[in-house]
């Protein structure tokens, strides 16, 4: 486990005796690739459990998505620490914006991921119902929409971090 200091356990210390701005910002990085590995065994474990109905086992959907929520809630907590490190110990207040920024649209995609998951079995068990469809599609919409407002801010977030990037070029081109 991480220490409270260096989010990853292993990265070199900042002077100050923490992780440096650019160690958390390659740990989110890393945490967010997670997450999006998280999206993929979410959406898999939905996919099995409507592709094996009716003999659907509910109860091993249950466990595997309790599986992922643990696993998002860790991703969250120690994307949180990293915001509150560079905001009160490196004055990255720009960069911690950004990321507390992301844990919103994070957390709504997953909202909108468990309705869309919940409105797509209603279909599938009542694929008659034009309302349900509809609902399924303003879902489907909602997460493009959060995908690209991700996309948007996780670009913001690489620009903001290029003074980081070029500060660790200079002081490895004086070495």
């Amino acid at each position: 486990m991480a220490n409270a200091n260096c989010p990853s356990g292993d990265s070199p210390k900042h002077a100050n005796g923490h992780a440096s701005p650019l160690d958390l910002i390659r740990r989110f990085n890393r945490l967010q690739s997670d997450r999006v590995e998280g999206y993929g065994h979410f959406e898999e474990a939905f996919s099995s459990f409507v592709s094996d109905a009716p003999e659907t086992d509910f109860d091993t959907y249950k466990l595997k998505v309790a599986e992922i929520t643990v696993s998002f809630k860790r991703i969250s907590e120690e994307i949180i620490h990293i915001k509150n490190s560079l905001r009160d110990t490196h004055n990255q207040g720009g960069i911690a914006a950004l990321i507390e920024k992301m844990q919103e649209l994070e957390e709504a995609k997953l909202k909108v991921t468990a309705d869309s998951q919940i409105a797509r079995k209603n279909l599938h068990d009542q694929p008659q119902d034009g309302n349900l469809e509809q609902e399924v599609e303003g879902y489907k919409k909602r997460l493009d929409s959060l995908a690209e407002e991700i996309s948007e801010v996780l670009e913001d977030l690489k620009y903001e971090c290029e003074d980081l990037y070029s500060q660790v070029n200079d002081e490895d081109s004086l070495r």
